[in-house]
């Protein structure tokens, strides 16, 4: 996504070419993670056609870049344009290699094919620069640090970093105008500017791309669940799910309050009318999501809706595991000892005579398993009144459904009655609120936290803490940490 947005700000080629490239690999929930990224053969492939693709875009739209007719372009053409699009290609200020660089392939081009030819060469250069394709942060001019420490990180830079986090894009005229400008060397400075394009509506993008990854909702992709189970889920089903999620997190940020407990109990949801009819709800007309109000009683927030539902799952059958290790991971930040690596995962087998609760009973039952299973089982039950698409459900196998829960090793333990129950336990943990601050830091800084990030991390709890959970005061806050403003500088060998 970033890849397709710096291109289509800095040219216009809105053709996307990122779309050809081979996914990102992953170490973590979010797939910017630093760690994680190589270069494949593959990629730098990709990159190449991006390139020669966005030059021959620019051979056919030169009148929106040329500061003058490319048959009558001079020397000081040529250049003009060099500083201006090289400076917004690279996102600082051009040094003198630079403009060497850029002109060495417009002459070496124009040698070839003559003047367009030498525009195309200069551009598809710069997009296979190492300072267009990553955020370079290293200032070249600085002495190198005699030892380890922090130091600010560039206004450049730090612009850079406020584009791509809050709109997933290269800086703007005003944001590098800030940077030319030293505004954004104080934390007011570098506030004024995160307030500034948190108002802008492609912020809704970053918060979209956030909680697409958090909930894992690429898996709802390639989801099937077995028809003779489950007959009435068919592939629009979801799309559908895709659309309530989506829906439902983008009024809750922007239209309503934006609060964290509010995405997890709101008593309302959007539903189009294949997936009104779908629920069992009241009628809705057409494929417009609408509002509607629910049972507070079975639905409401994001861990009731057929996205989270059904993804955690299995083909044929429901998954207490599943849905409990999302609330033990993602919620509360807390992982699991991973089962021995020579064991054989798999579900209790189908039993009509069975519930789910009564055939999961092994895994307290057998210490080997309760080891872990105690700690995610008990809270996927609660979940065990929405069947394996979520679809409401009040018996299974012949046996009225317990949907009672237990949460074990939280800052708000005990027993719980049902998804609702557990969701405004959640609401109320300070755990899981000082997870979600933890989420959205690794999200922000591309990488996993480290003790070295425990003031930034503590600052950003309290922010959040006594904003009354509020996420768009807490991507603010992220750019006012000590890792968001500064960087470490390693000895010099």
């Amino acid at each position: 996504m970033e890849y397709d947005n710096t291109l289509r700000d800095l040219l216009g080629d809105d053709s996307r070419p990122s779309s050809a490239f081979p996914p990102d690999e992953r170490l973590s929930i979010f797939s910017n993670d630093a760690d994680a990224q190589t270069v494949t053969r593959l990629l730098a492939e990709g990159y190449l056609n991006a390139a020669e693709g966005a030059g021959a875009w620019a051979l056919a739209n030169l009148d929106s870049l040329l500061p003058c007719p490319i048959e009558t372009a001079d020397d000081a053409c040529i250049d003009a344009f060099i500083e201006d699009f090289g400076a917004r290609a690279f996102r600082r200020p051009l040094g003198d290699d630079d403009r060497a660089d850029l002109r060495a392939a417009y002459d070496a081009g124009t040698a070839e094919g003559g003047a367009r030819t030498g525009l195309s060469s200069l551009i598809e250069v710069a997009l296979q620069s190492p300072e267009y394709l990553y955020r370079v942060e290293v200032d070249l001019t600085a002495a190198p640090a005699s030892s380890p420490t922090a130091v600010p990180v560039s206004s450049w830079a730090l612009a850079s970093r406020l584009s791509y986090l809050f709109w997933g894009t290269m800086p703007d005229a005003a944001l590098f105008a800030a940077a030319q400008a030293g505004e954004l060397a104080t934390a007011a400075g570098v506030r004024a500017q995160a307030e500034r394009l948190l108002a802008d509506p492609r912020t809704r993008v970053t918060f979209a791309s956030f909680y697409e990854e958090f909930l894992e909702l690429d898996q709802l992709d390639d989801l099937e669940k077995d028809p003779s189970i489950y007959p009435t889920f068919e592939p629009s089903i979801r799309t559908a799910f895709r659309g309530e999620t989506l829906t439902f997190i983008d009024s809750v940020v922007w239209d309503g309050d934006a609060r964290l407990s509010t995405l997890l109990t709101a008593p309302y949801t959007f539903v189009n009318g294949k997936l009104a009819a779908f629920y069992g709800m009241a009628p809705v007309d057409g494929t417009t999501f609408r509002r509607v109000d629910v049972d507070p009683a079975r639905r409401g927030g994001l861990l009731t809706q057929g996205a989270f539902l059904a993804t955690r799952a299995k083909f044929n059958q429901t998954s207490p595991v599943l849905r409990g290790k999302f609330v033990r991971e993602r919620l509360f930040c807390t992982t699991p000892d991973p089962p021995p690596a020579n064991l054989a995962i798999r579900a209790p087998d189908l039993d009509p005579r069975l519930t789910t609760r009564q055939r999961y009973a092994q895994h307290a039952s057998d210490p080997f398993c309760a080891s872990c299973h105690h700690l995610m089982d008990p809270i996927g039950l609660g979940f065990e009144n929405f069947d394996g698409v979520g679809v409401w459900r009040d018996t299974e196998s012949g046996q009225s459904v317990d949907g009672s829960g237990v949460l074990a090793e939280t800052d708000v333990d005990g027993t719980f009655n049902g998804a609702r129950d557990l969701e405004r336990r959640l609401a109320g943990s300070p755990d899981v609120e000082r997870c979600t601050t933890n989420q959205w830091f690794r999200f922000a800084q591309g990488r996993a936290d480290t003790p070295a990030d425990a003031c930034s991390l503590d600052l950003l709890g309290g922010s959040f803490h006594a904003s009354g959970g509020d996420l768009r005061k807490l991507l603010v806050a992220l750019t006012q940490t000590d890792a968001f403003r500064y960087r470490t500088v390693e000895p010099a060998p």
